[in-house]
């Protein structure tokens, strides 16, 4: 080991020791004066002595602790340390990534408070969010320099990855640049530009003007609620000499925390939270995921799908511990009630189950995930969810998508341990559930059931069916501007036949709906370019003030001379049959109604339906139903049938379109009184014309108006009846055989037509379960349907409810029927039409109940559809309504749900102004009592009469005297005024008060014709005449600004000034007075008039928008009235106010599209 000790003086000279503990051999180097120097102050010796080297370890050592820079530890070129501000970040300078640590600590020991729980912070990891960048101080102002310097204050959570802004000075290769960042008086961040180099656009000499993009080479952390300066500094390199601040251009938007303008940065960053390592999964990031049901029912499988096959399973989760949220656009997968995200941000289109992705609706998606995620095998999930139920006794029927069924005795449904359904009845509409304990039965709703129909499992929605943009979703719930170039759209849904297509009927204006078959040009299409063309579309139905008659289409029922009119949120449907016609249905009234129907059936079994709508119009929030077409007609008697749904008429037979084989049964109900109708299994006569036809069925038995089941028709018989039950008797004195539980006058209810293993067939009663008749032949083996023929004509209603199981299949398995339906939210613009369905992802719902929905809100307790008109929106907490609902079924399951609503506020357009053409005596006028802002009763009594006026305005080259703005009374000589004017070209008046006691502000040459301008006026309320000496100070009552700055050239006071009132009898946009033709305004275009109670001055930057027009409802202070000339000519809507403007002898050419920007 060596020892180094120098000894030195004020000049830096002295001698310098070397010590050998291994010889005890002294060195020393001596240095006599001062041209010898070894440069070494005594402060550099006092450093150096605290230091030695380590020979044998090849170490420096230091005998105190060492402060380095914020850029400090480097390990060679492979790895460097540094500071973030509020972290720490380790560089692997190969691969230039920064690592971070999980952190875990202990407070300040010292303090009692800290010296509990609550002083230690467990281990937490920091999760980052996407990158974003930040504009500060709006756009650079090329003309402006001003220093990089200045606080900057964050209320979250942020990290700084660079910054963006424009040199206003020059800076050659021999200044680097640093930025700096300082808190509370620390500097804890500090990183050099590079120049010429990577992470960097600057070159290694920079000019006015350059754009410098700076990624740094490590982040900066900063806490919400910290308040940082930052600086760029110039530091000469060959002595590090401090050259000052960084100019940059000043951006042009006043910052709205200290109201003076700053310089102009754009500011690269990530959001940032700190979360329990617990809470934090490694799968965080993932874009792209498959989830599955492992082979016990009990997991759910995780699958990477960005990695190779083979290699993509991750962690499986148990069946119910995972939930899907809906995160704006994309899906987070979560713990269950828990705060642990698994996955962060899915996007839709990378979310599959089993290997098909999930449906490109968010809100569907979502529920599909949860479907999945709650429950390991169900009905809804193996694609056969429940679709209805039936009560008969206590045997309830459950009824699938594929008509099969499965029945539970109700008795034996356990609730809980202790409590149990003992019966059930129907009451009026309700089905009443009576528990053991004999108080407070389940009373579920069941008005809305209705024959076969139940609500999908999802909804597909709406999607591009052409061109670049095509199978992408609409993703809005109106035709708007974003996708009306687009048409037509196609439902993401197969309809099948045998299926329907089901919504609740949206008319925007009255004409603008068609859906069908597109037959054009497979190319995306405008919908005011053809899209609505008749001889585009193969087959379809179009509303048109109406249903008419379209492609391929005839109308069947009118109500309105010779169309069929729907009322807004009236249900309807559009079924395709097995005979391939697709058929339009009003389903809003007791009965159904057929409203139109296709001429030539089509020769496919599936298509997926096309819809066209005018702009804005409501896109039909519409499910796929898959079984209302349960039975064919194989007898029409007179050849008049047109479908089941009107009802069938005398003599017609109906064959089931399901079929049994060996060892299933089909179940009817016989619900109503006997009509002496007619069931069997095969018809083989004409199928029209017999007017026996009903009694000519195979293996044919009959419900007489007796309610009694017999089978000697026509002195023939085909059952031999089980004479053995206890309803078993004869009638017909004795040589008819019949079953009948109870007297004439009881209903049946459930029976079934059993085929069994020996090919025998038999008729049970399922509610008393016993055995009524064995058909005296069996069948073949085949599949057999069931016949039903009617004696008299049958409403729809009355045609019975038939579905299949397997004979002994037991006790339904799954007792728990409550509906799935997860949370879910949707957004609507302020003033649309609300068309919401609530998505269900498994079992049936019977009903739906909302318990807090505002008044303009309601849900459809059969369909699910939340409708109404969204009210104006209010920025606040007011625009977001969490509606609680409900859900339940004929078994009594219930589930609690939300929809939240979010009412948008109307994306601010101004696209439109309005031209005042010249000998057209063109203008705009209001109600002037509407606006009493402008009012005065006597001289000015302060703020309570301020008011202030703005206008775009492009002026004409006209040398005429022109009316800009005009407010009071209609005596000029005599009644006092507001009036704006243009005079002599490019020039500016503005006059208050009357012909002889006024006062007058005049911007000569201020007021550049062609071309827009801005004016603000304003008056802060105080008094303004009747004292001469007190001229000035009436004047300076009133600002007048032309394009962001003052627009005053000269004055006039005449008498003193005006101390009268302003009256309302005129308010006028473009003209002073009927008499006075000289005084309208020519060839002048107006874009935008804003009118307030209070003196805006100090507001006149944020107003003037460096020249843009924007939206005046915004604002920190906004007007009462404002006027955006964007639709009409006759109408000038006040956006804010109630003082509408009303056109004259405009045309429909002075809506132009030129506008201030």
């Amino acid at each position: 080991m060596s020892d180094l000790k120098l000894c030195g003086n004020d000049l830096g000279t002295g001698v310098v020791t070397l010590k050998s503990p291994d010889t005890n051999i002294d060195r020393t180097i001596f240095l006599p004066d001062a041209d010898t120097t070894l440069g070494v102050t005594v402060a550099a010796a006092e450093v150096l002595s605290h230091l030695s080297y380590d020979s044998t370890r090849l170490r420096i050592v230091a005998d105190r602790a060492i402060e380095t820079t914020l850029n400090s530890l480097f390990l060679g070129e492979q790895h460097k340390m540094s500071s973030g501000s509020e972290n720490i970040f380790f560089t692997n300078l190969t691969s230039d990534i920064n690592f971070f640590p999980m952190w875990g600590g202990l407070k300040d020991q010292s303090l009692t408070v800290n010296q509990g729980a609550s002083g230690f912070i467990p281990p937490s990891g920091r999760v980052y969010s996407e990158m974003f960048s930040l504009p500060l101080g709006g756009a650079p102002n090329p003309l402006t320099s001003v220093g990089y310097a200045g606080d900057n204050y964050f209320g979250v959570n942020i990290t700084g990855l660079g910054i963006t802004t424009v040199a206003a000075e020059e800076v050659t290769a021999a200044i680097r640049l640093e930025y700096r960042i300082t808190i509370s008086g620390k500097q804890v961040y500090m990183q050099p530009l590079p120049r010429a180099a990577a992470r960097s656009s600057a070159a290694a000499h920079i000019y006015p003007g350059d754009t410098i993009e700076w990624f740094f080479d490590h982040p900066v952390d900063v806490r919400a609620g910290t308040t940082l300066h930052a600086e760029i500094h110039k530091v000469r390199i060959s002595d590090d000499v401090d050259l000052g601040i960084f100019q940059v251009r000043q951006g042009d938007t006043v910052d709205p925390n200290t109201g003076l303008l700053r310089y102009q940065a754009t500011v690269h960053n990530r959001l940032f939270e700190d979360k329990d390592l617990e809470l934090i999964s490694p799968y965080t990031k993932y874009k792209a995921m498959d989830f599955e049901v492992d082979t016990t029912g009990g997991s759910i499988l995780l699958k990477d799908l960005s990695l190779t096959a083979g290699a993509q399973l991750l962690v499986p989760y148990p069946i119910n511990t995972l939930q899907a949220v809906a995160n704006g656009t994309e899906i987070t997968i979560k713990v269950k009630d828990g705060a642990k995200v698994v996955v962060e941000s899915l996007p839709v289109n990378a979310t599959s189950i089993n290997g098909t992705f999930v449906n490109a609706i968010l809100n569907s998606a979502v529920a599909e995930l949860n479907n999945l995620f709650t429950s390991g095998v169900s009905f809804a999930n193996q694609g056969n969810p429940v679709l209805n139920v039936l009560l008969s006794s206590n045997n309830l029927t459950i009824i699938l998508t594929d008509l099969t069924s499965f029945s539970v005795d109700i008795s034996a449904l356990g609730v809980d341990t202790n409590r149990h359904v003992t019966s059930g009845a129907i009451v009026g509409t309700d089905l009443i559930l009576t528990m053991n304990d004999g108080i407070n039965p389940i009373t579920v709703d069941v008005s809305n059931m209705i024959n076969g129909s139940g609500l999908s499992a999802s909804n597909s929605g709406w999607n591009i069916s052409y061109g670049t943009n095509a199978n992408t979703a609409v993703g809005t719930s109106t035709n708007d501007s974003t996708v009306n170039q687009q048409l037509p759209f196609y439902f993401g849904e197969a309809l099948p036949k045998g299926s329907e297509f089901k919504w609740n009927f949206q008319s925007n204006g009255g004409g603008n709906l068609i859906l069908g078959i597109w037959d054009g040009a497979e190319s995306p299409i405008a919908y005011n370019a053809g899209a609505n063309t008749a001889s585009n579309w193969g087959t379809n139905f179009t509303y048109a003030g109406g249903f008419t008659a379209g492609s391929n289409s005839t109308l069947l029922t009118t109500n309105s001379g010779a169309k069929y009119v729907v009322p807004n949120g009236d249900a309807m449907g559009v079924r395709f049959g097995n005979d391939g016609h697709l058929t339009l249905i009003d389903y809003s009234g007791a009965t159904p109604v057929e409203v139109a129907k296709t001429i030539i059936p089509l020769a496919v079994t599936s298509f997926n339906i096309q819809m066209y709508t005018w702009a804005n119009g409501v896109l039909p929030n519409g499910i796929i139903n898959n079984v209302d077409y349960i039975w064919d007609i194989v007898h029409d008697f007179a050849g008049t049938e047109a479908g089941i749904l009107n009802g069938i008429l005398d003599h017609t037979i109906l064959k089931s379109s399901i079929s049994i084989v060996p060892d299933q049964k089909i179940m009817f109900m016989l619900d109503e009184a006997g009509t002496g109708d007619y069931f069997g299994t095969g018809y083989t006569n004409s199928a029209t014309g017999i007017t026996t036809a009903e009694e000519q069925l195979i293996n044919t038995f009959q419900y007489q108006t007796n309610e009694s089941i017999l089978d000697l028709i026509g002195g023939a018989s085909d059952w031999n009846f089980n004479t053995t039950s206890p309803n078993y008797f004869t009638a017909g004195g004795g040589s008819i055989p019949s079953y009948r539980k109870g007297g004439a006058g009881t209903i049946q209810g459930l029976f079934s037509l059993r085929y069994l293993w020996d090919n025998s067939i038999q008729i049970w009663s399922e509610d008393q379960d016993e055995l009524v008749a064995t058909a005296k032949v069996s069948g073949d083996g085949s599949p057999l349907h069931f016949y039903y023929g009617v004696k008299g004509n049958r409403a729809y209603y009355s045609i019975p409810v038939i579905t299949k199981q397997t004979i002994g299949q037991g006790t339904q398995p799954i007792t728990d029927f409550a509906p799935t339906i997860a949370n879910q939210a949707v957004s609507i613009t302020e003033g649309q039409v609300l068309n919401y369905s609530v998505v269900t992802s498994g079992n049936i719902v019977n009903q739906f109940v909302e318990t807090d929905a505002p008044s303009w809100m309601t849900l459809n307790q059969t369909s699910g559809v939340l409708s109404g008109t969204a009210p104006a929106y209010t920025g606040n907490s007011a625009d977001v309504i969490v509606v609680n609902c409900k859900a339940g079924n004929a078994i009594g399951g219930r589930v609690s749900f939300t929809i939240t609503v979010t009412v948008a506020q109307v994306a601010y357009t101004n696209t439109k102004s309005l031209k005042f053409s010249s000998g057209t005596s063109a203008f705009l006028q209001g109600n002037p009592t509407a606006v009493t802002a402008l009012q005065r009763a006597a001289n000015g009594a302060g703020s309570g009469d301020a008011w202030s006026i703005s206008m775009w305005v492009k002026p004409s080259t006209s040398t005429n005297n022109q009316t800009l703005f005009y407010y009071g009374g209609d005596d000029l000589a005599n009644e006092g005024r507001i009036e704006l004017a243009q005079f002599s070209g490019n020039n500016l008046l503005f006059r208050y008060g009357h012909s002889s006691d006024y006062i007058v502000l005049f911007g000569v040459g201020n007021f550049p014709t062609g071309q827009w301008n801005h004016i603000l006026l304003t008056y802060d309320g105080g008094t303004t005449g009747s004292v001469a000496g007190d001229a000035a100070a009436y004047v300076g009552r009133f600002s007048l600004s032309i394009n962001g700055a003052s627009g005053i050239s000269q004055l006039q006071i005449g008498n003193g000034g005006y101390s009268g009132s302003i009256n309302s009898d005129n308010f006028r946009v473009g003209r002073l007075d009927g008499a006075t033709t000289s005084s309208y305004l020519l060839d002048g275009i107006v874009n935008q008039v804003s009118i307030w109670g209070t003196d805006e001055s100090a507001n006149l930057a944020t107003i003037y928008n460096s020249g843009v027009a924007h939206d005046m409802s915004a604002l920190a202070s906004p007007p009462l009235h404002n006027y955006d000339i964007e639709a009409s000519i006759t109408t000038v809507l006040d956006d804010i106010g109630s003082a509408n403007l009303t056109g004259y002898n405009f045309t429909s050419s002075d809506l132009v599209s030129d506008i201030p920007n």
